[in-house]
């Protein structure tokens, strides 16, 4: 009985070996005394050799040199007391050195075979160093980051705070460290509290909020803190507590303030500027009907550089529009320029196209004082009515062609007379023509902010435009206020507007 038992159990443990043979991840070695016989493909994955060149080279072969020595001594006296575990080192493919855990049992005394179980340890090491390498970074964390961070438990105490945040709230670290938060900070309760509570229910991470109020370490004085908290969880568990990432913004919002405040001081600057450029009123003509509109653009900081003026001269006036290229500063400084220049040039007594030949020489030179100012450029549209014969005289420089209605209600566009930008090129020459402003007709100048929209093509907006033209026959205001009306309605403009209207009552 004692031998068939034997003889079954020496049958299992075959059947527990072979088992062995195939698992996964756990390299197993046969050999004899010294030789090595077999190795199963884990093992052979271990140390890149193939199953013939393990066998041919023999045990010592798999071990770094400076180790070959002791493990010799200590396999000796494995082999000799049956079997044992101990920790040594393979060489790897490419010559790198594998840590293993290997266990050695002698299977037959008398022909001292044996076999080993092989663990790599080089997975449980790379833990360990990232272990390690994340314990530093929280070290670093607490001691020396610098913005604020907070580990807060479900019941919302403080796990752990770094050295920032223990300065923000002005208790030490240890005060921190498992007190209830708002038993510090009750003035933060109702702006943090649901965030948290949030962020535990939900599992979901609250970004960029900001948090406002007073702690002990700033008593009485209102901080602004960014704020960011996230779930501590393991995957596919509930959160366990809350990360606090916080970063005080108090002077960065003093900063804004105050850099709002100078920039509506400066525009109220530019468009007083503005203002004192634009003709505070139009000249009384007999003969003919007057008005003017500048509407500036919605958004505050486009504040840009379109003009009009209008200059009587003998039995003439002169009506004038432009508009500066770009916004800020340096279209109302190039607005100024140009509008005093022209208005100066008009009183003169030049020609529209004269005049527009002078303006683009100013622009092609440019402020001599400042090496920078150049590229300066700006369009413009002059025309010269005769009060007499309603004659028009006009030239454009890059401007959006005028409409002219005629007494019948016809309106045509004033094209045959359009140069280049003021300020595009050099030398520039400026082409003149006439039309009539017809008595019960009008004559309307304007720039590209009352038609242009981003949603459809100008033509359709001076189309529009001129229906509005050609429909008006009432005053010369009557006819901007129904342009601006319909070209612009309720929409915020993107651009300044300018419109200058002359009507020839009938």
């Amino acid at each position: 009985m004692t031998s068939t038992v034997g003889g079954q159990v020496r049958a299992d443990l075959a059947e527990h070996v072979t088992a062995l043979w195939c698992a996964p991840g756990l390299g197993v070695l046969v050999g004899e005394a010294d030789r090595l016989l077999d190795a199963n493909a884990a093992f052979l994955g271990l140390v890149g050799l193939t199953a013939d060149e393990v066998v041919a080279r023999g045990w010592r072969a798999l071990l770094p040199e400076d180790r070959v020595h002791h493990d010799e001594v200590a396999f000796k006296q494995l082999t000799a007391a049956d079997g044992a575990t101990f920790a040594t080192e393979l060489v790897g493919p490419d010559d790198t050195r594998v840590p293993v855990l290997a266990s050695v049992r002698v299977l037959d005394p008398d022909s001292r075979r044996w076999v080993a179980a092989v663990v790599d340890l080089s997975r449980e090491s790379q833990l360990r160093r990232m272990a390690e390498t994340e314990a530093a970074i929280v070290a670093t964390l607490l001691a020396d980051a610098p913005f604020g961070f907070a580990l807060v438990s479900p019941d919302l105490r403080f796990l752990r705070v770094n050295a920032e945040l223990a300065a923000m709230n002005g208790f030490t670290v240890a005060e921190h460290e498992g007190r209830p938060v708002f038993e510090l900070l009750p003035e933060l309760r109702e702006d943090a509290e649901p965030l948290l509570r949030h962020v535990l229910e939900t599992g979901e991470a609250i970004r960029d909020v900001e948090i406002v109020g007073t702690t002990p370490a700033d008593p009485g004085t209102e901080h602004v803190w960014r704020e960011s908290f996230f779930p501590v969880r393991a995957p596919g568990r509930p959160a366990v507590g809350v990360a606090a990432v916080a970063r005080d913004e108090t002077e960065l919002h003093r900063l804004r303030a105050e850099l709002e405040r100078v920039s509506d001081q400066r525009r109220v600057a530019l468009e007083e500027v503005q203002r004192t450029l634009l003709p505070t009123e139009l000249p009384v003509v007999p003969g003919l009907d007057l008005a003017a509109r500048y509407m500036p653009a919605s958004e505050e900081l486009r504040l840009g550089g379109d003009w009009y003026d209008a200059v009587v001269r003998a039995d003439a006036l002169l009506v004038a529009i432009g508009d500066a290229v770009g916004h800020g500063v340096h279209a109302v400084g190039l607005m100024a320029r140009t509008s005093v220049a022209l208005t100066a040039y008009l009183a003169e007594g030049h020609r529209p196209d004269v005049v527009l030949h002078r303006l683009d020489g100013l622009l092609q030179r440019g402020d001599a004082s400042r090496p920078d100012d150049g590229g300066t450029v700006a369009s413009a549209l002059v025309a010269e009515v005769d009060t007499v014969t309603g004659t028009v005289t006009y030239a454009a420089a890059g401007h959006p062609y005028a409409l002219l209605r005629s007494a019948d209600g016809r309106v045509r566009r004033l094209g045959a007379a359009q140069g280049p930008l003021l300020g595009a090129r050099s030398p520039s020459s400026y082409p003149c023509a006439t039309a009539l402003l017809e008595p019960g007709g009008a004559l309307l100048l304007y720039t590209d902010g009352l038609v242009e929209r981003r949603d459809e093509s100008l033509t359709a907006g001076i189309d529009r435009l001129a229906a509005t033209v050609a429909r008006s026959r009432g005053s010369a205001e009557a006819l901007v206020a129904a342009a601006v009306a319909d070209c612009l309605g309720g929409r915020e403009r993107e651009d300044d507007v300018c419109l200058l209207a002359v009507v020839r009552p009938a």
